[in-house]
């Protein structure tokens, strides 16, 4: 399972529609389709998806994980405080042998192409 968060910054440029586009051209061959608010990258049995949550909480949250991640410069960590958006990408799919990790990367780098996207791992906390 991963999970990654694109924290975005009130002037981000991130779009859904616009990350089916980007996803698509860098997952030629792979399914990549919009269900309502999800986006679905599919190959074969695996899959990650991507969704846009801007619930009250993620305000908070930023908040939270800008005081948790390590070596961050104050302005940095005002950057991440100022979200109260975020891209949510992830996979629910089991990966023993850890085989998609380099897809989930590349995913990740396709979000980190959106000015005013910062990509953070909520579980460690970590910059992407």
């Amino acid at each position: 399972m991963y999970l990654a968060y694109g924290l975005l910054q009130p002037r981000s440029d991130f779009s859904l529609d616009e990350a089916v586009a980007r996803l698509a051209v860098r997952f030629p061959g792979w399914s990549v389709t919009r269900a309502g608010g999800e986006v679905h990258v599919t190959q074969g049995e695996w899959e990650f998806k991507l969704r846009l949550n801007a619930d009250d909480y993620v305000a908070d949250e930023s908040v939270g994980l800008g005081g948790r991640i390590v070596g961050l410069e104050p302005d940095e960590v005002a950057a991440i405080e100022s979200c109260d958006r975020r891209a949510e990408l992830w996979s629910d799919t089991q990966d023993p042998f850890v085989e998609h990790l380099g897809d989930f990367g590349s995913a990740v780098e396709v979000l980190k192409g959106f000015r005013g996207l910062i990509a953070v791992d909520p579980n460690e906390p970590a910059l992407m």
